[in-house]
């Protein structure tokens, strides 16, 4: 019996050598999760941009949208006529000017038949048109164009 009472009393020690070490430990808190708080500020930046891009988009006022009218007094009795806004004389469509047209050489090659060039990608001979502009002669290093009276030169930067 000596030896199960050894035993026992052996076990009764390592228990309280165990519960000794267990409450002599502090309590720790568990470790916050810092990728919930990321979280929490990527929702945060989000909400606040598009907060910040509504302010905005409310703000902006369309190049196309009319003047209103303005008033102004004729006579002292206080009567008022509208003042029509005046037209911007460059809307005018007779007084427009046709946008000047670009052309771009892309290469210029020859064959038993003569000189092709290829302008704004299209392969042109002498007396062909590109884009509305006659071709008047194909040399080696440039292409001369007719382009509504006016000589326009092309060259191959050679």
């Amino acid at each position: 019996m000596s030896i199960i009472n050894e035993a026992l009393k052996k076990t009764e020690e390592s228990i309280q050598k165990s519960a000794t070490k267990e409450t002599a430990k502090p309590n720790k808190k568990p470790k916050s999760k810092p990728h919930l708080f990321y979280i929490l500020i990527f929702i945060g930046s989000l909400f606040l941009c598009s907060l910040i891009f509504t302010i905005i988009k409310r703000n902006i006022v369309p190049a196309s949208a009319p003047e209103p009218l303005k008033t102004a007094l004729i006579n002292k009795e206080s009567q008022i006529a509208p003042i029509l806004p005046v037209a911007d004389p460059s809307t005018f469509p007779e007084e427009q000017t046709k946008p000047e047209r670009k052309f771009i050489l892309n290469g210029i090659f020859f064959s038993n038949n003569g000189g092709y060039a290829l302008v704004n990608n299209q392969i042109v001979r002498e007396n062909d048109l590109v884009d509305g502009a006659k071709v008047e002669k194909i040399t080696i290093n440039s292409v001369e164009l007719n382009n509504e009276g006016k000589t326009v030169t092309l060259s191959t930067n050679r």
